[in-house]
């Protein structure tokens, strides 16, 4: 019935989903746990006898966790991928996995570099090491025959393992061995550079008291030294990994804008973006009546930029029921007379709603109605939040709501910020210095909030039609009135606002109220009818129409006059 057949659903499932929830606890035990770690270093080398033979340690330890990390995302990223079929699926995933997790690959290879120099630097106070001798060593005891059985079992089942793990999986093991080999390339390196700055002192320095040795510049000279190389080479390391993003989410390439790359370059009065009058009266349950044929939501995916809507005060009654409230008899007039209601129908109405049984306590809100949420209404957050989820899925896209508004602006404000809007609203410029839709989209100021009655309570909420505005009449009670080339200039005629305003809104549309028709809505929406009336309009408005707002918008030409009247189709 309302023209939605769903067929496919994704969920996320609860395992990522609580893994997406732990990123903040994550996020802040990174920062305890590494606290912790300076701590217990700290205390290591205040406790220890060998000051330097611990910083060889320490070093040693860091560049094996380091080694272990990258081993274990290596091995865990070619799992994943083994886990999925087919060329195409297997780069997706793998693209997936780095995009997410290359950086801390990344940084685990700082890690075991820098544990490789630290421990390089300290031993070269020692006497650097020579990692050639215990190379051979293991080398000797992985081609030895043990002489215990047992021990003979156990390397026969570990040469297998390894073995199958060659023909099984070549790309991991490759990875293992290329980061066994840097780092100790690494710590090569380091300490041949290190060599340079070792030098055994003399037997007859070597006794001498130790009051005697401490004027020797060299001993003094070396530390300094050796300290300088290992931290040269780890600021550089981290430098790198810093200045190539690797503490920053990276950006995305710039795209389109609304849709075409030829839109970026322009400011909104610029551009034409199509419309949807009463937006929020769709064929959804407790709606008598729609001049719309899909949800809010719906018609931001199916291309509408602009929005008109009208909020009201509502209470929702125990029995689901909407009853609009009007405060003052003096507000119902006024929405009466906005809407082209006579004062004879709103009486009629008002007597109606207490005969239907709209009567007893009920649960205030904001809703989304046309003059009366008796007869449909949607919830004002709901809506916003679809339009932050949107915004958020489509990042190059730019919306602009002009808001009927009856219902205080701070209101109005608070449910903006409420649905997470708040930071994504761009300010009308004051000197009329509109940024381009490049800016708007680079600075994530994606979505402009006019009010037609009341503006305030946040400094990007202000009046559509006091200076930002200028529109044509809304009343039209036949498609002719919009199609016969004679009534074109009556219907573009000056309405509310003023003739030298940045935007210009276009409103057409036939109202058959109470019933809308959906076939009147085919002939003005026709592209020949359209694109006749809006480049009419242009002319003796001199102005650009920038938002194009029609009944039935999946009728007609909509998109396609839009299209050519921005030069993009």
């Amino acid at each position: 019935a309302s023209g939605r057949v769903e067929l496919v659903r994704r969920d996320i499932g609860s395992v990522s989903a609580s893994a997406a929830g732990a990123a903040g606890t994550v996020r802040l035990l990174a920062w305890l746990l590494l606290g912790l770690a300076v701590a217990a270093a700290a205390g290591g080398l205040w406790l220890s006898a060998d000051r330097r033979r611990t910083v060889v340690g320490l070093g040693v330890g860091a560049a094996i966790a380091g080694v272990v990390l990258v081993v274990a995302l290596d091995v865990a990223r070619s799992v994943v991928i083994d886990d999925v079929s087919g060329a195409e699926t297997r780069a997706a995933v793998g693209a997936i996995w780095d995009a997410f997790l290359r950086d801390l690959h990344t940084a685990a290879w700082i890690l075991a570099g820098s544990g490789a120099v630290v421990a390089a630097a300290a031993a070269s106070l020692i006497r650097p090491i020579d990692l050639n001798v215990p190379l051979r060593h293991a080398a000797r005891w992985v081609v030895a025959e043990p002489s215990r059985p047992a021990l003979r079992a156990v390397r026969g089942v570990a040469l297998v393992a390894v073995g199958v793990l060659f023909v099984a999986d070549r790309e991991t093991v490759l990875r293992v061995a290329f980061t066994l080999a840097g780092v100790y390339l690494i710590y090569a390196g380091v300490s041949a550079i290190l060599w340079l700055v070792y030098q055994p002192r003399p037997a007859a320095v070597r006794d001498a008291p130790k009051a005697a040795s401490v004027g020797l510049k060299p001993g003094r000279r070396r530390p300094l030294i050796a300290g300088a190389v290992a931290a040269l080479f780890i600021v550089v390391a981290v430098g790198a990994f810093v200045g190539n993003g690797g503490t920053s989410t990276a950006s995305p390439p710039a795209g389109p804008c609304d849709g075409h790359r030829e839109l970026c370059g322009r400011t909104l009065p610029e551009i034409v973006l199509p419309a949807t009058h009463n937006s929020m009266s769709v064929p959804l349950p407790g709606w008598f009546s729609s001049v719309q044929e899909r949800p809010i939501a719906d018609q931001l995916h199916d291309g509408i930029r602009g929005l008109l809507i009208d909020t009201h005060y509502a209470d929702r009654l125990g029995d689901g029921r909407l009853r609009t409230y009007f405060g003052e008899r003096s507000k119902l007039r006024k929405v009466a007379s906005q809407d082209g209601v006579s004062p004879e129908s709103v009486d009629a109405a008002l007597r109606l709603r207490e005969r239907l049984g709209f009567r007893g306590e009920g649960e205030r809100g904001m809703y989304l109605c046309h003059s009366f949420c008796e007869l449909g209404g949607t919830r004002l957050d709901e809506v916003l939040d679809d339009l932050h989820d949107f915004l958020v899925a489509n990042p190059g896209e730019v919306v602009v709501v002009i808001n009927q508004d009856y219902v205080m602006p701070k209101d109005f404000v608070g449910a903006v910020d409420q649905a997470g809007l708040g930071d994504m609203v761009l300010t009308p410029p004051a000197d009329g210095r509109w940024p381009t839709l490049r800016q708007m989209i680079d600075r994530n100021q994606r979505v402009v909030f006019l009010a037609e009655n009341e503006a305030g309570a946040a400094p990007w909420y202000q009046l559509a039609y006091t200076s930002l505005t200028e529109e044509t009449p809304y009343h039209f009670s036949q498609p002719a009135q919009l199609t016969r080339p004679a009534g074109l200039a009556a219907s573009c005629r000056e309405n509310r606002g003023p003739a030298d305003a940045p935007l210009f809104l276009v409103n057409h549309w036939v109202t058959t109220d109470p019933l809308p028709l959906p076939s009147q809505a085919s002939t003005v929406n026709a592209s020949k009818p359209l694109l006749a009336r809006l480049q009419e309009c242009r002319r003796l408005r001199h102005h650009l129409p920038n938002l194009v707002a029609v009944n039935f918008y999946r009728r007609g030409d909509l998109f396609a006059v839009v299209d050519k009247l921005n030069g993009v189709g």
